[in-house]
């Protein structure tokens, strides 16, 4: 979450990581399995870092961002942070948002938040479910694809500002990136 959005506060996004070891036995990540398990006013004892990832000072460059599952929790600041400018006067340029998962139902991380967001113009949301349709697998790179001429617009052409984040899953990064690549051969 962006603390100027919301000062004083620290949001996280944490999905139960569970899989299956050799031999069928059920496997739980120790930190995810550990805090689904606190509740209200529980307390915990943390140390927050500074991330690597950096919100641009160019408040009007163009921001692509691709999260995956939990990736999607960045962003989420990095569109809260973008309100927060807009609503003390700043000028601010457009935000895509490309969010990847398998069901919407289930997997559409603050869903509402992010409905509003794009309805009041902070960012534009291109969501890739891979399991909604049957028969019809849709992932982040054919999102990425449909939107290759802002793409190219803002981060392709001599001049262009924009810039492309990524976070997440490791898996889709070699298509992201052959389709970004694919995108700035073609133009």
């Amino acid at each position: 979450s962006s603390s100027d959005y919301r000062p004083g506060k620290c949001q996280l996004l944490v999905v139960r990581e569970d899989w299956e070891a050799k031999g069928g036995e059920t496997k739980y990540g120790l930190c995810s399995s550990f805090l689904t398990f606190v509740r209200p006013g529980q307390f915990l004892v943390g140390h927050s870092t500074h991330s690597v990832m950096q919100i641009p000072e160019d408040t009007t460059a163009h921001i692509f961002m691709a999260g995956l599952g939990t990736g999607l929790a960045p962003f989420r600041a990095y569109v809260e942070q973008r309100k927060y400018q807009k609503d003390r006067g700043a000028t601010v340029g457009n935000m895509t948002l490309f969010f990847g998962g398998r069901y919407s139902k289930t997997e559409y991380y603050y869903r509402d938040e992010f409905e509003a967001f794009e309805k009041e113009g902070i960012v534009k949301c291109c969501n890739a479910w891979s399991r909604d349709t049957p028969g019809k697998k849709v992932y982040v790179q054919h999102k990425i694809q449909e939107e290759q001429d802002d793409i190219w617009e803002h981060l392709g052409k001599p001049g262009s500002t924009g810039y492309f984040f990524l976070c997440g899953s490791k898996q889709p990064e070699k298509d992201v990136y052959k389709t970004l690549l694919g995108i700035m051969q073609s133009k």
